[in-house]
């Protein structure tokens, strides 16, 4: 899409979660505890950018046409980095071992030695992912489960079992994604003679745009966490906002500043964001249910008086798929 004006969509949003355990931490061999960070000597949870990815990833998977292409990584974790007929590693980068090459040596003794090139074949996900971020105290909506491991075939009388804790808790969690449409379908080549870099699409713009469209619809229908099998949650988005930006930028991930006592939204930080991001963007959707946090009113206020509508998340899916650069011709 190097044509198109808008170079970016970015994206944040707040998803409230029921009790569950989203990414675990290192734990022991007993004990699956919940990842967590340590802020003005509290702890939070967080899923991590890396667990974000692959949950979205595997949603993109579910909604593969015959035509469509998602490698599988090798034993060793490298995808194929076809980028023309793979939209994994298209979209979400790569980073692939330049291989080792065998060279001659020697006067027809048939002597050989190993020289290792350095280095790796590489490509920047166009898809950039944050942590999702608990806002809420981890210690406060927390337990520990105790889950007994039994072996079946084992005579009742001798089924002692094995005790494995697992942390659980709620939270509402903070996220964000980003696109940069410029490098989506496209390589960036460099020219040493002139000392440039020219991006060149290797894909058309109707693939680009079914490629972008993708990643945005599959944060609809989040599934495939961890511990679902007897955990199971909801974790798609609850409060969203989404920008169709001219120009490549993050600042919409400082949107949502929530307080934890009583999760409300910072109204003046909202606003402050919002008026800067109107400075530079097409187009920006909201969309929320209710009771998610603390100051709704208020909040669909203050956006109604900065003249952005307030949607359901589910419109504003439909709204954004039906922008204007993400159009299939």
């Amino acid at each position: 899409m190097l044509n198109s004006d808008i170079k970016s969509v970015n994206l944040a949003w707040l998803s409230m979660t029921d009790l569950t355990n989203l990414n675990s931490g290192e734990g022991g061999s007993n004990y699956i505890d919940v990842k967590k960070f340590t802020s003005n000597g509290q702890q939070y949870p967080y899923v991590s950018g890396q667990a974000m990815r692959a949950y979205i990833k595997e949603c993109m998977r579910r909604s593969l046409s015959q035509n469509e292409y998602m490698c599988v990584p090798d034993s060793e974790g490298h995808t194929c980095g076809d980028i023309e007929k793979c939209i994994l590693c298209d979209m979400f980068g790569f980073m692939i071992p330049k291989k080792k090459v065998k060279k001659g040596k020697g006067q027809g003794r048939g002597e050989t030695e190993e020289e290792t090139k350095g280095g790796a074949v590489t490509r920047i996900s166009p898809v950039k992912v944050s942590p999702a971020i608990g806002v809420l105290p981890f210690l406060k909506q927390s337990t520990l489960d105790f889950l007994t491991v039994r072996k079946p075939q084992e005579r009742e009388e001798e089924r002692a079992g094995g005790i494995v804790n697992v942390e659980l808790g709620t939270n509402l969690y903070k996220c964000g994604l980003a696109v940069d449409l410029l490098r989506v379908g496209a390589r960036e080549e460099i020219d040493f003679k002139n000392r440039k870099i020219d991006i060149k699409e290797v894909v058309s713009e109707n693939e680009s745009k079914s490629r972008t469209r993708k990643v945005l619809a599959s944060l609809k229908f989040l599934a495939d966490y961890s511990k679902q099998a007897r955990l199971m949650t909801d974790f798609t988005p609850d409060v969203i906002c989404v920008a169709f930006q001219k120009v490549y930028s993050h600042r919409l991930q400082k949107l949502f500043d929530v307080a934890e006592n009583n999760r409300e939204v910072n109204i003046n930080r909202l606003a402050e964001i919002l008026a800067d991001l109107k400075k530079y963007s097409d187009h920006i959707y909201f969309g929320l249910i209710s009771n998610v946090v603390g100051n709704e009113l208020e909040l669909t206020s203050t956006l109604e008086k900065l003249d952005v509508k307030v949607q359901r998340p589910d419109e504003v899916f439909d709204s954004i798929l039906g922008h204007r650069s993400l159009t299939l011709k």
